[in-house]
């Protein structure tokens, strides 16, 4: 557990309504303490109302929006007290929900009070007790987290209030940014990568209920010298056993692809080519950011790329085919949201969209947000094709993001992470990035220095007519972009990976360099519906994300892509980019892409990490001391991290490979940097 005497330095801070409880957790009557913190918070909210599960509707509660400035002050500082109280005892579970529950105090506050704000408009109450509880509840949860190895969460939760708390209300009382949330804390905190390097050997399941064991394994191909190779901002898609790959580019400036390959994922033998993407470019323009969706009935891939023509690549003949579709028109609410009225209305401009969310759930293709012909900011236009009719309508959202927000629908963005439950009656959506950086060059409205990454969870249920704001349960991963997402139905879980977060720094002490924005390369799991077997699980709520812990795994970077097979439950990761390769040797490589394929092993049901006796096919402490080993070690050609070999050249093992597909890609300018030369 972290320094709970930190903790305790931070009572001096809190309201005199609740000096007693605190005094009685600092003693060790913790019992008594959480009785005389839950008597504050009956006598503010009353008898009938239990904050713990009156949100499990979601995150929008007008009780605390309605309450006064003193009395949401004590409430966060009860939330805070009980907190420590349950992380003494050990429960980081319950722990970080009544933290979650400050963080609901002040999202409530702030949409009763700035509905128009959008998130990335900075905006706190002036009010010191209410700042000092806040800020008191993100070291905590950030200590916690840093715990549980979860440093991009750590992170984030110290970073957010330092940068957005206003200098009105902190020059009022300095020990916010000194003492609660530390300068030099959060300084150390930002020369960590997600996961961390010098973190990763000690790496250990230290919390069943907000972590799980998983194993990452690079996949070697037998014939590696044809393929899709390295690229991002492509599509693909896992179809009985098959891996299919399309689209995309090298790097920024090309070459641009419209190819389409696939592997036998149980033999690995060779890539195939198929049939490319027959439409030209100038009719669709580039194959980026595009998504092609297996319909399990039809035999079907779909792609949609904003066009009223829906391609499909038939997966029996594998030929290309296209459909034609129509868009309904509402009346004045689509007119309102930027849809023309004339006799063939469109919602997307020109014919253009890339970088959505889309999922399939029967017979139904879900759209959510992307940037189209008239916006690279990104929208948040949410519309349905029913596949059976050919016709689409609009569901929420506007085709050009708005002057104004409004807090009860997503904002507008592009690249989120989305997903259906397994009976295909609710679509999810998390974070993204609004492109301000895009807009200010376009000279679009909201533009700014710097893109938002999202730090927020929907659900959308089929057949409803409003989002629902879910509230953010367990080990959560910290707010990203261009992330993998995929949902495995033979483990009955969403599983996240990688990303990157456009305005939450990294820094490089030893080397004097720093990015105004982070990569990931960590795993999370969302349990929304837990298995039978997991049951011991369900405290307040079955639904939370846990975190994977693993001690390899491929490099940090985002627009990778996630597969999961729905027969065998076998989860793989295929591509991606990263501006920078966090790796410390290489700072000075700007760029590049990735075409290596990796399998994810988890340690739950049907999750591949034990085998049908019930015997282990992960060693993690074997591989826990082979990365100890070195005592790090990456391969300078992907940036992976395990147990790779060293170079057998003359610079006598200065880097490392990770097979001999590395080995070759990497020499040449392993050569070129450090000398080596063949002996």
């Amino acid at each position: 557990m972290p320094d709970e005497g930190k903790w305790d330095e931070l009572e001096r801070f809190g309201p005199a309504r609740t000096k007693a409880a605190a005094t009685l957790a600092r003693i060790g009557s913790v019992d008594s303490a959480k009785e005389a913190y839950g008597k504050i918070v009956e006598d503010v909210l009353g008898a009938a109302f239990d904050p713990l599960t009156a949100t499990q509707d979601g995150a929008v509660n007008p009780t605390y929006s309605e309450l006064s400035q003193a009395h949401k002050a004590d409430l966060m500082a009860c939330f805070v007290g009980l907190a420590k109280c349950e992380a003494k005892i050990g429960n980081r579970y319950k722990a970080l929900l009544w933290l979650e529950e400050v963080q609901l105090i002040y999202l409530n506050t702030r949409w009763a009070d700035k509905p128009k704000l959008y998130d990335w408009m900075g905006w706190f109450p002036e009010d010191v007790a209410i700042a000092i509880q806040y800020s008191c509840s993100c070291s905590i949860a950030s200590d916690i987290l840093l715990g549980l190895m979860n440093t991009g969460s750590a992170v984030y939760r110290r970073y957010g209030p330092a940068e957005f708390l206003p200098n009105s209300v902190t020059s009022k009382e300095p020990a916010i940014e000194k003492s609660i949330l530390s300068t030099r804390t959060l300084a150390n905190l930002l020369g960590l990568r997600h996961p961390d390097p010098a973190r990763i050997v000690d790496q250990k399941l230290v919390d069943s209920s907000l972590q799980v064991l998983g194993s990452w394994t690079k996949l070697k191909i037998r014939k590696s010298t044809s393929g899709p190779g390295r690229r991002m901002s492509f599509s693909g898609f896992l179809w009985e056993g098959q891996l299919y790959i399309a689209g995309g580019r090298k790097d920024s400036l090309g070459p641009f692809y419209r190819d389409i390959w696939s592997l036998d994922l149980s033999k690995l033998d060779s890539w195939k080519a198929l049939p490319e993407y027959p439409q030209p470019m100038s009719k669709t323009s580039a194959f980026l950011g595009w998504q092609l969706l297996p319909h399990l009935g039809h035999k079907k891939a779909y792609l949609f790329t904003g066009r009223s023509s829906v391609d499909f690549y038939d997966l029996r003949t594998q030929a290309w085919g296209t459909i034609s579709t129509k868009f309904h028109h509402a009346g004045q609410s689509d007119t309102a949201a930027g849809i023309n009225s004339g006799s063939t209305p469109w919602p997307y401009p020109k014919g253009q969209l890339t970088d959505s969310a889309q999922q399939l759930a029967g017979n139904k293709l879900y759209v959510f947000g992307g940037t189209h012909g008239t916006t690279s900011i990104g929208c948040n236009l949410f519309v349905v094709l029913d596949l059976k009719t050919r016709t689409w309508r609009r569901l929420s959202g506007s085709v050009m993001p708005t002057k104004d927000s409004d807090p009860s629908i997503p904002g507008p963005r592009k690249t989120p992470c989305s997903w259906v439950d397994p009976t295909n009656d609710t679509f999810y959506l998390i974070g993204g990035e609004c492109d301000r950086m895009g807009a200010k060059y376009s000279g679009e409205i909201h533009g700014g220095d710097h893109g938002h990454g999202f730090n927020d969870f929907w659900s959308w249920k089929s057949g409803g007519d409003c989002w629902k704001r879910e509230r953010w349960v367990g080990n959560i991963p910290c707010p990203r972009s261009e992330a993998a997402c995929v949902y495995n139905p033979k483990v009955n879980k969403t599983i996240l990976w990688g990303g990157y977060n456009p305005n939450m720094p990294t820094a490089f002490p030893d080397h004097g360099v720093s990015f105004s924005f982070s990569y990931f390369a960590d795993t999370f799991v969302y349990d929304g519906t837990p298995n039978t077997s997991e049951s011991q699980l369900d405290t307040t709520s079955p639904q939370r994300w846990r975190q994977v812990i693993t001690s390899s795994f491929p490099t940090y970077r985002a627009q990778s892509m996630l597969f999961a097979d729905p027969i065998s439950g076998r989860t793989f990761l295929y591509g991606g980019f990263s501006n920078n390769d966090y790796v410390p040797s290489r700072v000075s490589a700007i760029s590049r892409s990735f075409g290596d394929v990796w399998e994810l092993r988890i340690d739950v049901p049907q999750g591949g990490f034990t085998a049908d006796d019930g015997s282990s096919k992960v060693d993690f402490e074997a591989e826990r001391r082979s990365a100890r080993v070195g005592p790090w070690q990456r391969c300078f050609a992907c940036g992976s991290a395990g147990e790779w070999k060293k170079c057998g050249g003359s610079c006598r093992g200065r880097v490392f490979f990770c097979d001999q597909e590395c080995l070759r890609e990497g020499w040449k300018e392993h050569k070129a940097a450090h000398g080596c030369k063949k002996v």
